[in-house]
């Protein structure tokens, strides 16, 4: 399958990875042919159906009842057990033959991204891969807490080695001033830094030493600002995920291309 493209959605929970992936799925599908593949076997709910679900193969509930775990060691197994049918999914996706695979993965981050199933995943399911790693915008109304999960997005990077959109999520729940304010940390590092001097106490020291070490690894970068529920910064992100993959010429990505 080298010659498809994978895009994993990655995030702590809450932070709208399948609320993205749906509204993905739809804008890319006007012009791609998208394949939305679902790796949570717990999730209860999501706002779109996948072409593709774990779940019809692993479910959290038919784990804790097997083998009598509690909902966090059944989640651990569940996904975990998912390896065993990388095999049989890599054969429906190559049999489907899309453009791209957008990958929901699990919610809590942790049993993707630092435990050794994500890398197997990925390395299983072959093609070529991207992430985006969504930041919910509630960590965005504080220059500490932002600085958090610059590292985070940072240790991300670290474990996967691929290339990496950020992604900051639920920008409709921000204000104007707000929004300018996260678009001028990116701009400008100092001032994020200066925002930070202004925070107290513990937070502010290790808010520094973060953002020390991510300055002199070249973050934080850019960061995609967009709204599913509102549907702004899609377009822009589009641009960036097919830029990512070298694909942008193909396309003619202008606003009108994406509308309806």
């Amino acid at each position: 399958m080298s010659d498809l493209r994978f895009i994993y959605l990655l995030g702590p929970a809450g932070s709208g990875k399948s609320t993205l992936l749906s509204s993905l799925s739809e804008l890319m599908g006007q012009r791609r042919k998208v394949l939305s593949l679902n790796l949570d076997p717990g999730a209860d709910w999501l706002p779109y159906t996948p072409d593709l679900d774990v779940r019809t193969r692993v479910t959290l509930g038919e784990v804790m009842e097997r083998y009598r775990l509690g909902p966090n060691g059944a989640l651990l197994a569940s996904v975990n057990l998912t390896l065993n049918h990388l095999p049989e999914l890599e054969e429906l996706i190559s049999a489907w033959k899309p453009d791209y695979v957008l990958v929901d993965t699990p919610g809590q981050l942790e049993l993707f991204a630092f435990r050794e199933t994500g890398a197997r995943v990925v390395a299983g399911l072959g093609g070529r891969a991207a992430l985006l790693f969504l930041i919910d915008s509630f960590f965005a109304r504080s220059p500490t807490d932002f600085v958090s999960m610059l590292m985070l997005a940072a240790s991300v990077y670290t474990r996967f080695n691929l290339p990496q959109l950020n992604v900051l999520t639920k920008i409709d729940l921000l204000q104007q001033e707000e929004l300018r304010r996260v678009e001028r940390w990116m701009e400008d590092p100092e001032y994020l830094s200066a925002e930070v001097e202004e925070e107290r106490g513990l937070k502010r020291e290790m808010a520094r030493g973060l953002l020390s070490s991510l300055s002199s690894l070249g973050v934080p970068g850019t960061l995609q600002l967009v709204s599913s529920l509102r549907n702004e910064g899609m377009v822009e992100l589009l641009a960036s995920i097919e830029r990512l993959f070298g694909t942008e010429t193909e396309l003619d990505l202008g606003e009108e291309g994406y509308r309806e």
